[in-house]
């Protein structure tokens, strides 16, 4: 569907001319290219904010939250329908998730180590991201007070996007997440273990291998096309260890080595590469452990689109676990709650968290969990689980519980 833009009389003619560009190309990328989709919303946002402009609407805010869009719709060009069968879900505690937008342009990161090579921050489309240049390998690790931060159980996730100005990849190359053991400060090494991306076509995940295991086509289609966020996510419980690109499970083991107590992400600098959303999380317990423990389970999975109650498909992973376990325990009624962080008005929090918390009763009854069997409530910033004055503090307070009636 084309949007109409208005152009107002105050808006210039190099402004509007890129305006129209920018739009047509959305529309033709959203048009022809279906295996190809885009996993960040960057681009939507910036369009959103594009359009508000030229047509002197509001400025989108935490203020109006916006409505969820039928289950079965895209959102950022990937349907729910693609991620019927994705099963990650996040740790329950997140450790680790940087908020860039504070962060001076061209500046070196204040999260992240640069432990190889050269990284910094940068402007893309109207968000901050983590640039790691072309040219020669680049190492980053989390900045953390303690060199032991990964516990057993953890979840790591980023969006990834690579640089190339040619219509193919020319070059072999990789992204590579090394875990470490406590000590190890090399990190020119291939740690503990691995997970590897090759030349955008197979993936190692374990020890350090040549060989690699490789994906599926349509998988490495889209891998190999320009100008595309993809989301990369690792699940790792003592020996089991599972790897995802964007919707496909594309490695598991359960031979993976021990003991890992730290991470970095590395690049071989033959593409310069985007990097945006990393979050580690610890945990992941059984839910129906701690409904039984605590009356109640908190997930981060359920993922939405900024300030909206839109809700992403990535959050299938965790969507599909609830349904399968209300479906497997028949006694299980749940309210669902909504609850934000303290950024914004109390008001709009209060709105945005029970337009989220209704927008996931919904998907769950699209998924065949009878209404009455869920009820929601939106809690706004008012039960805060975490400090407010930390980026992780704020991740964990925004989330969304499940508590038994």
């Amino acid at each position: 569907m084309v949007t109409a833009v208005l152009i107002g009389s105050t808006f210039s003619n190099t402004a509007r001319a890129q305006l129209l560009k920018r739009i047509k190309q959305e529309v033709k990328s959203r048009v022809e290219n279906k295996v190809v989709r885009e996993t960040g919303d960057a681009a939507e946002k910036s369009m959103d904010k594009a359009k508000e402009g030229v047509t002197g609407a509001t400025k989108g805010t935490k203020d109006k939250p916006v409505e969820t869009v039928d289950g079965n719709a895209t959102t950022n060009n990937r349907s729910f329908s693609e991620y019927k069968s994705y099963d990650f879900v996040p740790g329950d505690r997140i450790i680790f998730q940087p908020d860039l937008s504070g962060e001076a342009d061209a500046e070196l990161p204040a999260r992240f180590s640069i432990k190889r090579g050269n990284a910094e921050i940068q402007r893309y489309e109207s968000e901050k991201i983590l640039h790691l240049d072309k040219g020669g390998y680049v190492t980053v690790a989390p900045l953390m007070k303690n060199e032991d931060y990964l516990p057993k159980q953890f979840t790591v996730e980023f969006d990834i996007m690579w640089e190339n100005d040619k219509d193919y990849f020319d070059q072999f190359n990789d992204v590579r997440v090394l875990f470490l053991h406590h000590g190890d400060n090399n990190f020119e090494s291939y740690g503990m273990y691995e997970f590897t991306l090759i030349s955008q076509e197979k993936v190692v995940l374990g020890a350090h291998s040549g060989n690699g295991q490789k994906i599926p086509e349509a998988l490495k289609n889209s891998l190999q096309s320009n100008d595309i966020w993809h989301h990369f996510a690792i699940y790792v419980r003592d020996n089991i260890a599972k790897a995802y690109i964007d919707q496909y499970r594309v490695a598991a083991s359960n031979n993976m080595p021990t003991g890992a107590v730290k991470l970095a992400l590395n690049t071989d600098g033959r593409y310069g590469y985007k990097v945006k959303n990393f979050r580690i999380a610890a945990g992941g317990d059984d839910k129906y452990n701690k409904i039984v423990t605590d009356g109640k389970f908190i997930t981060h999975g359920i993922f939405f689109d900024v300030n909206k109650s839109t809700i992403k498909p990535e959050s299938m992973g965790t969507l599909n676990e609830i349904a399968k376990l209300m479906k497997d325990h028949s006694d299980l009624n749940f309210e669902v709650q909504g609850h934000t962080d303290s950024d914004g008005s109390d008001d709009a929090n209060m709105k945005l968290s029970q337009t989220r918390a209704d927008a996931v009763k919904t998907q769950l009854v699209k998924m065949g969990i009878d209404d009455s069997r869920l009820t929601t409530k939106g809690f706004g910033e008012t039960k805060p689980i975490d400090k407010n004055d930390t980026a992780e503090g704020k991740a964990n307070n925004r989330r969304v519980e499940f508590v038994k009636m």
